[in-house]
């Protein structure tokens, strides 16, 4: 939507507004949400979301950032608090200052000291015996 001006004259015209696939939507630290968020492209989350996220995109829970309910998209990276399961596609990425309860499953999971979770892990990844070995 886009707005024309003259003088004295402000009249409302639709303009067609681009799409990009890597367009970031973002709730905002003073939003909150009741209900379900889905949709293409990144997404950005400040501030308080009640239900589940399923976006196709890459998806950042801020510090500070809350959600209460199942949090799925392509790669995510948590800061802040999430009571719920978290899936990706890639990679999940839980940073010092999230708080996490629920289910990790994604194709890499990344756990910084000092983040309190209390989580179940599900993912694929290769265990090196020669070096368990040599340690003995």
């Amino acid at each position: 939507m886009g707005f024309k001006s003259g003088p004295g004259v402000l009249a409302f015209r639709p303009t067609s507004m681009p799409r990009h696939p890597h367009e970031l939507s973002v709730v905002g630290s003073g939003t909150r949400i009741t209900g379900r968020i889905s949709g293409s492209g990144a997404l950005r989350i400040e501030g308080a979301v009640k239900g589940d996220v399923n976006v196709n995109g890459d998806t950042e829970l801020a510090e500070g950032g809350s959600v209460e309910g199942n949090l799925h998209g392509e790669s995510l990276e948590i800061a802040g608090s999430l009571l719920g399961d978290a899936r990706a596609s890639g990679a999940i990425a839980v940073l010092r200052s999230a708080k996490v309860r629920g289910e990790l499953r994604g194709a890499e999971i990344s756990i910084e000291a000092g983040a309190r979770i209390s989580v179940r892990l599900e993912t694929e990844f290769d265990l090196d015996f020669a070096t368990a070995q040599k340690r003995r």
